[in-house]
């Protein structure tokens, strides 16, 4: 296990590495990405009021959850990244930001009606601590929505075979894992996996997307999707 000063050099670390990326660029999915994550929600929590995005970025999320969900729901965002926080504020003037890691949540317990990270958990440094304060502040009947990467990507392995490397990536402090092994660091972090769904981005055409669906098994999928209960 990290100890304190570890994790306080690694975060600073991260920490600059996304103020970088979010003043010559950004880090995104495409806006029906973000809309597809925020249907979901609507449909597995259609009564939410409160909702946390555990390591929010750009703020594309909140904004697409705020055309989506409506002004019903409150909507706040945290990030390790002040430069992203910058953005997520043009995107999205009515969340609330907080400048924070994954892994100390500066929010009371049992909070939030929905909790969110989309595709930012694995590169957290202490992964079950996240976990854990998610569960902290998840509100009686809450969901947790996680989304991270597979190590079985069938890309990945195709790339495998025929050069010897994985797909190259652009972030360091990146975890890959099996989906057998990230329900297991879900459940043993002390969540309960409801649903798992595959991810493989939204395409702009709804025969490819259907093809995609069709095709590609869980298991081999780009990224995983796992809705969870903090009970």
């Amino acid at each position: 296990m990290p100890v304190a000063g570890e994790i306080h050099r690694s975060l600073k670390s991260i920490e600059e590495e996304y103020d970088h990326l979010f003043t010559v660029g950004t880090i995104r999915d495409e806006d029906r990405g973000y809309e597809f994550f925020a249907r979901l929600i609507q449909r597995e929590c259609p009564s939410a009021k409160t909702l946390l995005d555990v390591a929010c970025g750009g703020g594309y999320f909140l904004r697409a959850a705020e055309k989506i969900l409506g002004p019903q729901i409150s909507l706040t965002g945290i990030d390790l990244s002040s430069k992203a926080l910058e953005r997520a504020h043009k995107e999205c003037p009515s969340a609330k930001l907080f400048h924070s890691s994954g892994e100390m949540l500066p929010f009371s317990s049992e909070r939030f009606d929905v909790i969110t990270c989309w595709g930012s958990m694995e590169h957290f440094t202490d992964i079950p601590k996240s976990i854990q304060e998610m569960k902290r502040v998840a509100g009686k009947n809450a969901r947790v929505f996680i989304l991270v990467p597979n190590m079985f990507w069938y890309k990945d392995i195709l790339a495998v075979l025929f050069t010897g490397n994985r797909k190259t990536r652009n972030q360091t402090h990146e975890r890959f894992a099996s989906l057998g092994e990230w329900q297991e660091i879900l459940t043993s972090s002390g969540l309960k996996v409801l649903k798992t769904l595959k991810y493989n981005g939204i395409a702009k055409y709804p025969l490819k997307q259907q093809i995609k669906d069709w095709v590609i098994p869980v298991r081999f999928s780009y990224h995983l999707l796992f809705v969870c209960s903090a009970e």
